[in-house]
């Protein structure tokens, strides 16, 4: 019987205290106000919507995956894409071989596997699926060879909860397709 009435006492004790303890942390002065950097990033966006190239026709073309058809990203190419038209596209799964350079939109560089070494640049190996949904979706978009520069509005980024990059923050990606090095990985049987 004792051990009945302890626990919800003991359960009393510690929800109370954690009420106590979370209106403590909302009296916190340090809050950061995004109202500029979301109208900086909005502002980014809805210019290179409107970009148009020498032709008159959109510089970006705006990219929507087939299985998440409220986001998109907006891509620039770089290359003739008829020269690599006939290369590969990764798979989800596949496995490749990139370069990029991450940056913010006021050309902040957050990360880069470009370096200046003699060595040459460094390639980041990875799986789409396993990369946030705007650097997924452009890599399944890509023919191996292409380079562009890609947009990614924050809900294909990181959004609003990031501990690695500022909240509401829309991210430029310059990137290159180097290969495919295991074009699917099949599942576990």
């Amino acid at each position: 019987m004792k051990k009945i009435f302890k626990t919800p006492a003991i359960l009393g004790v510690a929800l109370m205290a954690s009420l106590s303890l979370t209106s403590c942390l909302g009296d916190d002065d340090n809050s950061y106000d995004y109202t500029e950097w979301i109208e900086m990033n909005e502002t980014y966006i809805s210019k290179a919507e409107a970009e148009t190239d020498e032709d008159g026709k959109p510089a970006y073309e705006k990219i929507v995956p087939k299985w998440c058809p409220e986001v998109y990203i907006l891509a620039k190419w770089h290359n003739d894409r008829s020269l690599t038209a006939s290369n590969l596209v990764p798979m989800d799964n596949s496995t490749v071989d990139v370069i990029y350079e991450c940056e913010y939109v006021n050309d902040v560089v957050l990360d880069t596997s470009y370096s200046n070494t003699t060595w040459g640049d460094s390639i980041y190996r990875c799986r789409p699926l396993d990369n946030i949904v705007g650097f997924w979706t452009m890599l399944t978009n890509m023919h191996v060879g292409d380079s562009v520069t890609c947009i990614m509005p924050m809900n294909t980024a990181y959004g609003v909860t990031s501990t690695s990059v500022m909240p509401y923050s829309t991210l430029v990606y310059h990137m290159k397709l180097k290969g495919i090095h295991a074009y699917e990985v099949s599942g576990s049987k």
